[in-house]
């Protein structure tokens, strides 16, 4: 019998004395306790951090502190932008950061966790949930039950659902619903600039192995190092690194710092290369966030040489925005399509017609059967997901106050 029949791997030993531990453990204290299941070797340390890299779950904390990401989640506490569409069909679409709460092995095998979840309903039922797949993302699916606690409690799209991990290793967690309108968006604010500076550090840290960190690998990071443990969970993961950090996503890589590329006015609908189906979800904010980056952007137009603003980069300017440049990515990631792009006009023209059968179907309540037809032929061929429009647009009120003005008024 071989060594490796008679002896678990580190990998295994790391893993299972990790998972069992409710609090994190330093090196030292793995080797002890990885002692008494395999021998110990001079190289035991050293395979010991080779399996804490190959182990998603395997956390650092602090210096040669590791805890396991399924005991970490105990009590954090996560904000979720809720859409219409969300509220109407029963689901939560899951950036990574939300993934990994819920299901937080998937990471680590790369397949789904075949668990149920029992999902609590604050001042309602507790509802059984599990993983499946709405627009080609991840989801929750929470069902009928879901929506009804929604629509009894007055919910709608903008408003945040507040995700608490009661026990992520059993598979229970506390749903909370809480209305747009009592949002403390100054308190939250804070607590966005301070989720930046701590993912700006832990990937200023890694940047020297690789060019980029996954996202799923930095939401652990933060989870590790104990930031959703507040009682106020800030924004949206995407949404407060691509709005508040020097941090920038790499589509297929993850964030690197955006200090080697020009910087660029985000988009309603492509956020400036955050993920579209993350996009969709984000909230409308009135902090003037939107303004001071596009004052920024609008100050270094202005000191660059007029030599710099012609050619290539003037064409760029005056002949696409970032909505088409959203399209134009979106295009060219499906590997089903086959001839040219849309020019920029056309892509705005067949846009406006998808808002128009939009406004049309919200107005009447239906649309007939060859304009349904049409409708989504569009948001099929454009890559916009109709929702997004109905909520950017037909949602705002008519006559909306100074204080709480949608974002196309500041």
């Amino acid at each position: 019998m071989t060594n490796h029949a008679r002896y678990p791997s580190y990998v295994n030993c790391v893993a299972r004395v990790l998972s069992n531990s409710a609090h994190p453990l330093s090196v030292d204290t793995l080797i002890a306790h990885i002692e008494h299941q395999r021998p110990i070797t001079k190289g035991a340390r050293r395979a010991v951090y080779r399996a804490i890299g190959q182990l998603f779950q395997a956390v650092p904390v602090t210096t040669s502190h590791y805890g396991w990401l399924s005991c970490l989640l105990k009590g954090n506490l996560f904000r979720h932008p809720l859409t219409n569409d969300e509220a109407r069909k029963g689901y939560l679409l899951l950036d990574e950061l939300e993934h990994a709460v819920f299901f937080p092995q998937f990471f680590q095998a790369s397949k789904p966790e075949e668990r149920k979840l029992q999902i609590e309903l604050m001042g309602g039922a507790t509802i059984e949930a599990e993983a499946c797949i709405e627009r080609r993302t991840w989801s929750l699916r929470l069902g009928q039950e879901f929506v009804e606690w929604i629509d009894e409690a007055g919910g709608q799209g903008r408003d945040d659902i507040l995700i608490k991990a009661v026990d992520a290793v059993a598979g229970h967690y506390l749903l909370r619903l809480q209305p747009r309108e009592i949002r403390d968006n100054s308190a939250i604010q804070n607590r966005n600039i301070q989720l930046a500076l701590m993912a700006e550090e832990i990937v200023a840290k890694d940047r020297r192995s690789r060019s980029a960190m996954p996202t799923a690998e930095l939401a652990a990071r933060l989870i590790g190092r104990g930031f959703f443990k507040e009682s106020m969970p800030a924004d949206d993961l995407h949404y407060v690194l691509h709005q508040y950090s020097l941090l920038r996503f790499r589509q297929g890589q993850g964030y690197s710092f955006a200090d080697d590329e020009a910087m660029f006015v985000p988009d309603r609908r492509s956020m400036g290369g955050v993920p579209r189906h993350v996009a969709d979800q984000l909230p409308d904010f009135t902090g003037g966030g939107y303004d001071d980056f596009n004052h920024e952007w609008g100050e270094m137009l202005a000191e660059m040489p007029e030599s710099e603003l012609s050619g290539e980069f003037s064409d760029v300017m005056e002949n696409s925005c970032a909505s088409y440049e959203a399209y134009l990515d979106s295009f060219r990631e499906n590997d089903d399509e086959v001839g040219e792009p849309l020019s920029h006009s056309d892509f705005h023209l067949l846009e406006a017609e998808l808002e128009t059968l939009i406004s049309l179907e919200y107005e009447f309540g239906y649309l007939l059967p060859e304009q349904q037809t049409r409708k989504e032929l569009l948001a099929e061929q454009l890559y916009i997901n109709p929702d997004t429009l109905l909520d950017d647009d037909l949602d705002a009120p008519d006559y909306p106050d100074e204080d709480n003005s949608p974002f196309w008024e500041n």
